[in-house]
């Protein structure tokens, strides 16, 4: 398999604000693969397989990218070299495995998998040995291992999905939110002083999410998207200062947008397709 590092297109009529490089999935023609998008609106196709490949995420050292794929039937966990262009299998139980994430090491991968039976948090080294299971109720998932020790993910109470938090061998265990609605995707900002996810915590019970920070000293929350379309899967640049997010139906039109921290600037940086789960490349 050749590494595609092959400018496809620029979009010149977007004005292109963001500083780093940004990572998603593009589906053409029923098929999805990982591009990048550079700050000057240069799509570059990452992976080019039959089979989907998804949900990347790269190393802090930028030198490996975990993600998604259906390379050998369900979902599972795969990693790449970026230098030497090769792709190693992670996982390979019986169940779906997915939403893969880095230590901030960049020497251990949380992802999420079914294998014992439910949605549990789980960590791996490099090479996909030492696989610890972190949660049990079986309704756990979109974990993010942030800076200050902590991991961060959402877990199902009395039907809902909250924030909570943990130590990285799974002790500790913190509900952070109890409001209502689902709260998705937690990640603590590089400030270490809010958390960002998305979620139908206003009422939105036809489904339609926004994105949402909190603040964790004052627990205080602020919506920053307002759209009618739904606004999910936010990711923090390196330096806080901005965040990637989707906005669509999740059918046949799903484009990534990016924003400035405080909701401002909103921005759409696809224009057609679908694609889905952005993040920044570091």
């Amino acid at each position: 398999m050749k590494l595609l590092f092959f400018a496809l297109c620029i979009y010149s009529s977007v004005t292109y604000a963001q500083e780093y490089e940004i990572l998603f999935t593009k589906q053409v023609n029923n098929n999805d693969n990982i591009y990048s998008l550079n700050h000057l609106g240069q799509l570059t196709q990452i992976t080019d397989n039959p089979r989907k490949d998804s949900s990347p995420m790269l190393s802090p050292n930028g030198k490996r990218l975990v993600f998604t794929s259906e390379r050998v039937g369900w979902w599972k966990i795969w990693l790449m070299d970026m230098e030497k262009n090769e792709f190693r299998q992670l996982t390979n139980s019986g169940r779906a495995e997915y939403n893969p994430s880095w230590s901030p090491d960049g020497q251990t991968i949380l992802f999420v998998s079914g294998r014992s039976g439910g949605s549990e948090i789980y960590t791996m080294n490099l090479e996909g040995k030492g696989v610890k299971q972190l949660t049990s109720n079986g309704s756990n998932t979109l974990p993010s291992w942030a800076t200050d020790g902590r991991i961060y993910y959402s877990s199902q109470v009395s039907g809902t999905y909250q924030v909570w938090s943990m130590k990285p061998d799974g002790a500790d265990k913190k509900q952070l939110t109890y409001s209502k609605g689902d709260k998705l995707m937690a990640q603590l900002s590089p400030s270490k002083k809010v958390i960002l996810y998305y979620g139908n915590q206003d009422g939105n019970q036809d489904g339609n999410m926004e994105i949402y920070v909190m603040d964790l000293n004052s627990v205080q929350t602020n919506r920053l998207t307002n759209d009618n379309l739904m606004d999910i899967r936010p990711r923090w640049s390196p330096d806080g200062k901005q965040i990637v997010f989707e906005r669509g139906n999740k059918r046949n039109d799903q484009q990534i947008y990016i924003m400035d921290a405080d909701g401002q600037n909103q921005r759409q940086l696809t224009q057609s397709g679908y694609n889905y789960a952005p993040s920044f490349a570091r």
